[in-house]
């Protein structure tokens, strides 16, 4: 499901660990920096490339949220990952809210 315009963004950085299973099927985990974050969705910052499709297991502090990767493009410091969450009753800022917390509208 992609971002709706109408969701406010806000950036923020805390880092997560996110799990998946890789294309060769075996489960793969990296800490990611949540760099942006959004009703039902997130921008990550990973070292590594997590496939577009892929379901991932977001170890949040109130609870594991499962999430699609909906994009993945490299930059200079890795891959910036595009996800959606299944359940945003479970996401931001609901369950989980970020300390520190900047509109992307203020930037």
């Amino acid at each position: 499901m992609p971002t709706s315009v109408l969701e406010e963004r806000f950036l923020c950085l805390e880092m997560l660990k996110v799990s998946w299973v890789d294309d060769s099927g075996r489960g793969a985990s990296e800490c990611a920096i949540v760099a942006e974050i959004w009703r039902s969705g997130a921008l990550l910052q990973t070292e590594t490339a997590i496939p577009k499709g892929a379901i991932l297991t977001v170890a949040a502090p109130n609870g594991s949220v499962r999430a699609e990767v909906i994009d993945c493009s490299r930059d200079d410091y890795g891959f910036v990952i595009q996800m959606t969450v299944n359940s945003p009753e479970c996401w931001f800022p609901h369950s989980y809210s970020p300390k520190d917390l900047i509109p992307k509208s203020a930037v």
